[in-house]
């Protein structure tokens, strides 16, 4: 490049300062309009009310703030440390009682600290804020304060009452819709097991010259363990079948549960008389026998006998009859399985009506013994000793958890009442 091309850029450079210049005016007028804003605002609050006024203190705009703010932060706080901000203001008849002022900061600063271990961010801000502006009052200025806010909050007691009358009809309607709610949810369950039972004899059907064939070796067999290896293989045949069945294929977990529990019942229906008595007329007469000696003991047991002693507390409660149904339908089961959870009910009764009888503790396994052997008692369901020969034989492996805990306990009150004798 020449020398004169050179002295040409630079002779361009004016046009570029001289728009610089045109915009430089803008700028100034932009800033000398903002100046007369801020001083216009300045002037407003000269000339306004002032924000803090000792001589009409509830009518300026500091304390109608401040009791606005202490508001929102009593409402956002769990008032728990001993502090009530509104007997901070004296009663009617107690003039010349007054409390000290510091009493509200103390109140505010144990709500900051539990609010800065909370880490709750929001109100620790609201907090500092309603500090810094309490901090403005004096003593007098305070106890106005509090007294204000006691006012407006009995200004607004009927408006509360009406809110409280509200809500109580909110959690009323709630209540109802959740009861046909479980109304609803109760019979979707039903249809669904009746549709599962229909489903799984229409699939037994298919399968009935297997059952006859499986009832026919059962009967033949005579050891228990045979016997119960026997049910378990035919069940697990019968459930692998049905998996493979064109019209299980969209079945969920849910549905191959209930139906599976459906054939159990079905096929130990079909045997129950054979495995609930495999000795026959001898298994027959000893529960008679049996049932004959739970009736004597009835005429005699009382809840203080003295091999039951049952604590007064909860011989309120006797002879508590809803676990004496449950445990009385017991026979009305025919799985195993069942009647384990038939037991289980009839435990979980009586704890729940001594828990009743007693909020102060939990009963425990010596309170239960004592009301699981009187209620066994009173209800004398039958063939009690074959029923618990079958579930140990065709269901006591599978026991577990808190039904065994409680089978375990049934177990133990039925031997108990074998040596029991007759005497008062």
């Amino acid at each position: 490049e020449s020398s004169e091309d050179i002295l040409e850029k630079y002779r361009t450079k004016p046009a570029v300062s001289a728009v610089v210049s045109q915009e430089v005016p803008l700028t100034n007028i932009d800033v000398t309009a903002m100046k007369e804003k801020r001083m216009s605002v300045k002037d407003e609050d000269i000339h306004g009310p002032p924000l803090y006024d000792p001589e009409n203190l509830e009518t300026c705009f500091a304390f109608t703030d401040t009791k606005r703010k202490l508001r929102i932060v009593l409402s956002n706080t769990d008032i728990q440390l001993g502090y009530n901000l509104l007997e901070f203001s004296p009663q009617v008849g107690q003039e010349g009682v007054k409390k000290d002022p510091a009493e509200i900061y103390k109140m505010l600063r144990g709500q900051l600290a539990e609010a800065l271990n909370l880490q709750d961010k929001d109100l620790i801000a609201q907090l500092h804020e309603a500090i810094r502006c309490v901090r403005l009052f004096d003593g007098e200025g305070c106890r106005k304060l509090v007294r204000s806010l006691q006012e407006d909050y009995q200004s607004r007691a009927a408006y509360v009452s009406y809110l409280i009358r509200c809500r109580q009809g909110l959690l009323g309607t709630h209540s109802h819709l959740q009861r046909l709610l479980s109304r609803i949810k109760r019979d979707k369950e039903v249809c669904g097991n009746h549709m599962t039972r229909i489903c799984v004899k229409l699939f037994i059907e298919k399968k009935e010259s297997s059952v006859v064939r499986f009832m026919s070796d059962f009967n033949k067999l005579t050891v228990s363990d045979e016997k119960t290896d026997h049910v378990e293989q035919f069940l697990q045949y019968l459930y692998q079948a049905m998996n493979q069945d064109p019209v299980w294929q969209a079945a969920n977990e849910c549905q191959i549960e209930d139906a599976q529990l459906a054939i159990e019942r079905y096929i130990m229906s079909r045997i129950y008389t054979h495995a609930m008595f495999p000795n026959g007329d001898g298994d027959i007469m000893r529960d008679q026998l049996f049932q004959e000696h739970i009736k004597k003991l009835s005429n005699v047991i009382t809840p203080s006998h003295k091999d039951l002693r049952i604590p007064r507390m909860y011989q309120f409660e006797c002879p508590w009859t809803a676990a004496q149904k449950e445990i009385y339908m017991i026979n009305a089961y025919k799985t195993p399985k069942d009647k384990v959870k038939c037991v289980f009910r009839c435990a979980t009764t009586i704890m729940n009506l001594l828990s009743m009888a007693n909020e102060k503790a939990v009963p425990a396994a010596d309170d239960f013994i004592p009301v699981i052997i009187f209620v066994i008692i009173k209800a004398n369901p039958p063939c009690l000793l074959s029923t618990i020969q079958y579930i140990q034989s065709f269901y006591g492996n599978r026991i577990g958890g808190e039904e065994q805990y409680w089978w375990i306990q049934f177990c133990s009150a039925v031997e108990f009442i074998k040596n029991m004798d007759y005497n008062e």
